[in-house]
């Protein structure tokens, strides 16, 4: 089992390191590299990293001194990330003014559009996401300073996800007892590293698709630990996954009952400990959750100290298109409000036909419309999700079902009731936060249809996020022709 494990992680890490390399990211590292992710820059200002400023013309370098701080507002100040007239980074950092009385308000809000109008006031720059790939990367940048390209450590991370996966559907059908074995666990794994936006995702390496990246191998890991016993590492690994991605929060009855009755089944095999159950299940809960505790009550500190509240990550201080801020003024970030319009993006949208002035259909042929596409065309062996559902009965198969069905609504609702639905995507990626619950319920369901339709719709799959894959390698962003 472990041979497989490190065959599958190496193999699907190579995979998407040859999709880094030959895509528009490349894997050159360098110091800060703020377009491809601002959780380097803010690892690098929790450090105190000096800003090296070559000089022009032959000039002596100037190096500028930066001590350790939260916000990243030197290396802002000094050009190491761009001006913020340039949309694509005032969009991902939180811009903020504090005025005369203490309080901190966005800069969008005092901003009367003159780009130099902003720069003149005593503006704070922070990276405004949660801070949870910033810890992963916090050792690495401290060990090999600007030798770290997060496009490397995202193509390991997805191949860590693939093999975790794999062991992962493991323990899940020794649980929910589906006899046959076919599609085979090959054909499952190819489905999670080729036939999901997974594919898509882990080459990006943008501040939000490493992020997820993150987020995802994260829970999946948990999970797989949670299942084999090691409480301890999945719950530092649950809480590495919701401090990256906090609607992550929603797989944690699953991962409970998969803890759980692990412990339970220790209990079972050992008569001595087996009259002390409520004792081993509460040591077992506390393993279990201290890591999430941990890491979770970090992120609040770090948010009340950036931004005054526990529980803001900074989204209200980005900088934004004026008709996303007006949204989240009328509604807030998370609505019900949203929820009509981002259904219809993420689960009933057609891929769009790309057509030309003549109406003659013209390369890239088809793609996804710039707010998203419907999960079923990206992935459509998730439609086998109709055949595990739970049915009457006891025991564990029936209780792993529930809270697996449980842990997907809850993961996907977030993404559902958000104020946008991301931009230029294969797919709605927000739902990919449940990427682990979405192929243990599918591959459920697709060992109880007719092999040969099992089979078929990971064809399928695989073609549709390969074809995401191709329009990024040829420089033709999957949903850019909307």
């Amino acid at each position: 089992m472990r041979t497989r494990f490190l065959r599958l992680w190496l193999l699907w890490s190579g995979l998407y390191m040859l999709l880094v390399t030959l895509g528009p990211n490349g894997l050159v590292p360098t110091p800060v590299w703020p377009d491809i992710s601002q959780h380097l820059l803010q690892t690098r200002a929790w450090l105190g990293h000096d800003i090296a400023i070559a000089g022009e013309e032959g000039d002596e370098d100037t190096n500028i001194t930066v001590a350790p701080r939260l916000d990243v507002t030197p290396y802002f100040e000094n050009r190491v990330v761009r001006d913020p007239r340039e949309r694509g980074l005032v969009s991902n950092l939180a811009v903020v003014v504090q005025r005369p009385d203490g309080q901190i308000v966005p800069a969008q809000e005092i901003w009367t559009g003159s780009a130099e109008t902003l720069l003149d006031q005593d503006l704070v720059c922070h990276v405004g996401f949660p801070p949870g790939p910033a810890f992963l990367l916090l050792p690495l940048v401290g060990l090999l300073r600007g030798f770290v390209a997060v496009q490397w450590v995202g193509a390991v991370l997805g191949g860590l996800a693939v093999a975790a996966m794999d062991r992962l559907l493991t323990l899940w059908f020794a649980r929910v007892g589906v006899g046959r074995d076919v599609p085979s666990a090959d054909a499952l794994a190819v489905l999670a590293g080729a036939g999901t936006l997974w594919l898509w995702i882990v080459p990006g390496s943008g501040t939000f698709l490493f992020a997820q990246t993150v987020a995802t191998t994260a829970l999946v890991t948990a999970l797989a630990l949670a299942a084999s016993g090691k409480r301890w590492s999945a719950g530092l690994c649950l809480g590495l996954a919701i401090t990256s991605r906090p609607s992550m929060v929603g797989a944690l009855p699953l991962f409970l009952a998969l803890g759980l009755l692990q412990a339970c089944d220790t209990l079972g095999s050992d008569e001595k400990f087996a009259r002390d159950t409520l004792r081993r299940r509460l040591h077992g809960s506390l393993a279990l959750t201290t890591g999430p505790l941990v890491l979770g009550s970090m992120t609040l500190l770090l948010n009340h100290l950036r931004f005054g509240t526990p529980w803001q990550f900074g989204y209200r201080f980005m900088i934004v298109p004026p008709f996303l801020r007006e949204r989240v003024f009328e509604h807030g970030q998370l609505s019900f409000s949203y929820l009509g319009r981002n259904f219809r993006y993420v689960v009933l949208e057609l891929p769009m036909v790309i057509r030309d002035t003549a109406g003659d259909v013209v390369f890239p042929w088809f793609a996804s419309n710039p707010q998203g596409m419907g999960v079923l065309f990206v992935t459509p062996a998730f439609i086998a999700l109709l055949a595990a559902l739970p049915s009457r009965g006891s025991g564990s198969r029936f209780v792993l079902l529930t809270v697996a069905w449980l842990a997907l609504i809850l993961t996907c609702l977030p993404g559902l009731l958000y104020y946008n639905t991301g931009w230029v995507h294969w797919g709605g990626r927000f739902l990919m936060d449940a990427w682990p619950m979405w192929l243990l319920l599918t591959a459920t369901g697709l060992r109880r249809l007719p092999p040969r339709a099992a089979i078929a719709l990971i064809m399928l799959s695989v073609m549709s996020c390969s074809w995401a894959a191709v329009l990024t390698l040829a420089r033709v962003w999957p949903g850019c022709c909307g």
